[in-house]
């Protein structure tokens, strides 16, 4: 798990021009909601009969193995709370009951960055659930090369993990098919087992159903587990394979795309079913997509809109099972009228038994390691930036690196915001807090840089078009200007290492992890310098961090925005 990316930044920073589009089932056009400010609820219990020549495409994305239901604001959608395999396959079996000419799609990111539950076994549980759910296809989402090209492979084939099989049925593999096509290597193949689109007949229609996901994976998962692979243009790669599936008899096609925006509401609640504002890059990847494809079920930035954009229904049903997109398709008289609407996982249905045997196997499974008491803290550690930009529980976790390494010298550390995927509430902090805060095992490393080079690296923050964010750090403190000039924002005399001011020529151990130390997250700087040691895994170093500390204190920022 390899990934560092906080995917809703990466879909903000490409604001600027405000695009009004329509929307899509919801009719709202503002970003107030109706009823007194609340988003009214739209779920699965107010079913319109199915009309003849009527299919369903129920569309979900970013599951990221969160097959319990997720908690906190993760668990909600507006001030309802959503989520939950049990759920999620109980609100499906109410669809497909009453629309069953349907099929079950997914936009990617369906494993990895996973709770403890999945994760502890390779997300063999979420991949055996979603099989269970009747997912038809799937595209793939960056996460799902977290791991490497080889395990990709395997989850869609099936067989033993390098570490040996999970508990309970041997894993065969997902029952759909991942689809990647705009995912090559130098000879234009796609990963093994992988397929550019597939064909699904629902309803006696063939539907042409292909799969991409954002270029920009080639940035935020470590190099070694792509290389030789390259992500292309989604829209070229989508256009490409078009006369394919008209030729094999498509009457309509959808396309599942992990990539997407953001509603621009300036601070209002953002109704799940409307779009405001959408930002420029969903209307402009709809606007370059050939109009033979009538729906783009999108996903990566964890939102959810539902839009109308040049013709085409474009919808995002939030992550974490919280939302279901329903997409209606009408045949008729040669043309395919398309409607959809994103419906809330509630969790006032009765579970689905199946579902609830599942996840509560893999729950008892992993109960011992879970549970097991690591640390101590005497305030919440939230995730959620300081005014200068760090957050407590980034520089915590900057702490942990930088006690690790400082047997090599080190005397700074600096952690990526988007590797850090949940809040800790304080008190006791279990083994399976840590790890959803730290899902993705990466190595804790000592790269030499100089103080020049620091200052490089500080600036990158601002000139950042992967993963805009303040880093978090250890031993290190500065102040910023947000609004001087283009590399000159550091105000280079406030910055302190080990409490000394920063010398621009002399050469310091700064401790990170080796994907940002690989450059990743758009952070080049650190890809100049030399790495000299290698540490232990981040989440052990953030485990003997907290054992060794005893009752930690949430720490007060170290940068300060002027």
């Amino acid at each position: 798990m390899k990934l560092r990316h906080r995917a809703i930044e990466a879909a903000v920073a490409v604001i600027g021009v405000v695009v009004v589009v329509s929307c899509g089932s919801s009719g709202h056009n503002t970003a107030t909601p109706a009823h007194g400010g609340k988003i009214p609820l739209v779920a699965t219990d107010d079913l319109i009969p199915a009309k003849s020549d009527e299919v369903h495409l129920f569309g979900i994305n970013d599951l990221h193995g969160n097959l319990e239901p997720p908690e906190g604001t993760n668990g909600h959608i507006d001030q309802y709370a959503a989520g939950g395999a049990a759920y999620l396959a109980a609100h499906l079996a109410t669809l497909k009951a009453a629309y069953p000419a349907s099929a079950v799609v997914s936009a990617g990111d369906n494993v990895s960055a996973s709770p403890l539950v999945s994760a502890l076994f390779h997300d063999e549980p979420t991949i055996d659930f979603l099989n269970s759910v009747g997912v038809a296809a799937s595209s793939v989402g960056n996460h799902e090369f977290d791991h490497g090209i080889p395990e990709l492979t395997r989850l869609q084939q099936g067989g033993c993990a390098a570490d040996g099989c999970s508990p309970g049925q041997p894993f065969t593999g997902a029952a759909f098919p991942y689809l990647a096509a705009n995912v090559t290597d130098q000879g234009g193949q796609l990963p093994p087992g992988l397929r550019p689109w597939t064909m699904l007949t629902v309803g006696g229609h063939k539907i042409g159903v292909v799969g991409v996901v954002t270029p920009t994976t080639a940035n935020i998962v470590m190099p070694d587990a792509i290389a030789g692979y390259t992500f292309g243009d989604e829209a070229d790669a989508i256009n490409k394979y078009v006369p394919q599936m008209k030729s094999a008899g498509a009457e309509t096609i959808v396309a599942l795309i992990h990539d997407g925006g953001a509603q621009q509401t300036h601070g209002a609640p953002a109704d799940y079913n409307g779009c405001v504002n959408i930002t420029p890059n969903v209307t402009a990847l709809a606007q370059h997509i050939d109009s033979a494809v009538r729906v783009l079920f999108t996903g990566h930035t964890h939102l959810a809109y539902n839009c109308v954009i040049d013709g085409k229904v474009v919808t995002q049903a939030s992550s974490f099972g919280r939302l279901i997109t329903d997409v209606t398709l009408r045949f008729h008289d040669g043309t395919v009228d398309a409607h959809a609407v994103n419906r809330v996982v509630t969790r006032t249905v009765t579970k689905d038994p199946a579902a609830s045997r599942l996840v509560d196997f893999y729950a008892a499974q992993s109960a011992p390691k879970a549970g097991q008491v690591i640390g101590d803290a005497n305030g919440p550690l939230p995730n959620d930036p300081t005014p200068g930009g760090d957050s407590p529980l980034g520089d915590l976790i900057a702490d942990s690196m930088l006690s690790a390494m400082a047997p090599q010298h080190a005397v700074a550390a600096f952690m990526n915001p988007g590797g850090v995927r949940a809040d800790l509430s304080g008190g006791a902090i279990t083994y399976q807090q840590a790890y959803t805060v730290e899902p993705f095992g990466n190595e804790v490393v000592d790269v030499a840089l100089t103080g020049e080079q620091i200052l490089k690296l500080l600036e990158q923050q601002w000139d950042n078009h992967v993963t805009p964010g303040v880093l978090s750090v250890a031993g290190i403190t500065y102040a910023y200007d947000d609004a001087a000039p283009k590399d000159h924002k550091v105000l280079e005399d406030s910055v302190r290492i080990a409490g000394r001011p920063l010398d621009p020529g002399a050469v310091y151990q700064v401790s990170t992890n080796n994907f940002l130390a690989s450059g990743g997250d758009g952070f080049s700087v650190f890809a100049q310098g030399p790495q000299s040691a290698v540490g232990p895994a981040d989440l052990n170093a953030l485990e003997s961090y907290l054992t060794t500390e005893g009752n930690v204190q949430p720490p007060s920022s170290r940068v300060q925005r002027k």
